[in-house]
């Protein structure tokens, strides 16, 4: 009860200094209040920014893939015929190499009954030029399962206009990127000129335009049916290059990739290695705004300690007062303490308060992007471990800024102040 009764006494004498010294008491509130607010708006808005670019870039990145690509030969012929030398061979060639996945398709039907999985598709990838009129851009052209890549990357939320399902139906039907359509001049329903890699021609009829945001994408790939490439590619009906796998748990794909390459043979990637740019910049990003934030906080907490500093210096005959009633040491401290977390909690609290509405007023604010098509505002994550953090931050730089002020204040000689 003493304690307590201690402890009443101290705030109500602290309550009495922040009244008298009110503009001070306000300015440094508000210093915690802008660095909460800021704190909160920038760590907010710019993780917001980074979850929309991740979720545009996985979303058109499985979370594995399985193929096979050319690499150079480990030994020569040379070697064969006399292992016993030493044989130096300059600018050896690649090994030939067919592309295809060997019984891919039986592949693709035991990864559909694995629980681990939970879309998995087979595709065909190869090198084209597209020529219309004097135009001739060189792009990829991809075979699909559309039902399948459609459970993987969600195509048909990206189609502008037309249909994909047209690829099963039309013959020679492809769906353009949105970048590549503009380049050519074309639109649904137009028709032009594909070469593949061996020379072949085909007419093919724009079937669709679709627009992923992901300008590499856009400006150079299309989508056919798995049979309609491999009939231009003159391959059989299980030629396949790429499997692509999304998991339940995408944690698990560098383990499960390695698992397949074992079993299967192929090559592989995991979601890290194929986006390891955008995982590497989140870190930096991350980083940055944190650092900006936590700088923000701290010249907050030092304002905050400069005011309870000159507080002390024009409350010196206060406390001179007090001690030579009968305050201890630990009675000062707590006094200028409490002050300390007053001015905290109120502008912690005012902070995430303001930090919020900047934050949804930023998020209502009409965007219009060419490159992303989902975006129509401000992405914004409101995630509640900004708002703890903040909250937490602001309370223990507030704490330690006046924990130094009411030690130095519990340390002064009553009789000398007294005494002038």
């Amino acid at each position: 009860m003493k304690i307590f009764t201690n402890i009443q006494l101290a705030a109500t004498i602290a309550l009495t200094h922040m009244r008298s010294r009110l503009k001070q008491t306000i300015i440094a509130t508000v210093g915690v209040i802008f660095g909460i607010t800021m704190f909160v708006f920038m760590v907010s808005m710019i993780q917001g920014i980074n979850d929309f670019l991740r979720n545009i870039a996985f979303e058109q990145s499985p979370h594995l893939r399985l193929y096979n690509e050319i690499q150079a030969a480990s030994g020569t012929i040379l070697d064969k015929v006399k292992s016993q030398a030493i044989n130096i061979v300059d600018h050896s060639k690649p090994k030939n190499v067919s592309l295809a996945l060997k019984d891919g398709k039986q592949v693709i039907q035991l990864l559909q009954d694995d629980p681990r999985v939970l879309a998995v598709s087979g595709s065909i990838k190869a090198q084209v030029f597209y020529r219309l009129g004097s135009s001739t851009i060189n792009g990829t052209i991809n075979g699909i399962v559309f039902e399948n890549e459609n459970a993987l990357f969600n195509l048909q939320a990206k189609l502008l206009e037309g249909s994909f399902h047209e690829l099963a139906t039309t013959p020679n039907s492809i769906v353009m990127g949105v970048n590549l359509a503009k380049r050519l001049n074309v639109k649904t329903g137009d028709q032009l000129l594909l070469t593949t890699e061996k020379g072949n021609n085909f007419y093919v009829t724009v079937a669709g335009i679709f627009k992923t945001g992901m300008s590499d994408i856009d400006k150079q790939e299309s989508y056919a049916s798995l049979n309609t490439v491999q009939r231009f590619m003159e391959v059989p009906a299980a030629h396949i290059t790429d499997i692509k796998i999304k998991l339940h748990d995408m944690e698990q794909a560098p383990a499960f990739c390695q698992e397949l390459q074992t079993k299967y043979g192929f090559q592989g990637s995991d979601w890290r290695q194929d986006n390891a740019t955008i995982v590497d910049g989140d870190s930096f990003r991350n980083f940055m705004v944190y650092g900006v934030s936590i700088t923000i906080l701290l010249v907050a907490g030092f304002g905050t300690f400069n005011i309870l500093t000159m507080m002390i210096y024009e409350k010196m005959k206060d406390i001179a007062i007090l001690k030579a009633m009968g305050f201890s040491n630990g009675d000062i401290r707590r006094i200028f303490l409490i002050q300390a977390i007053i001015i905290g909690t109120i502008g912690a609290l005012l902070g995430l308060v303001f930090g919020f509405l900047a934050t949804y007023g930023i998020s209502q604010m009409p965007y219009k992007s060419d490159v992303m098509i989902t975006m129509d505002h401000f992405p914004v994550n409101y995630s509640i471990v900004y708002y703890i953090s903040g909250f937490s931050f602001g309370i223990i730089t507030t704490t330690l800024a006046g924990y130094l002020p009411s030690r130095k204040a519990s340390r002064l000689d009553p009789i000398t102040i007294l005494r002038g």
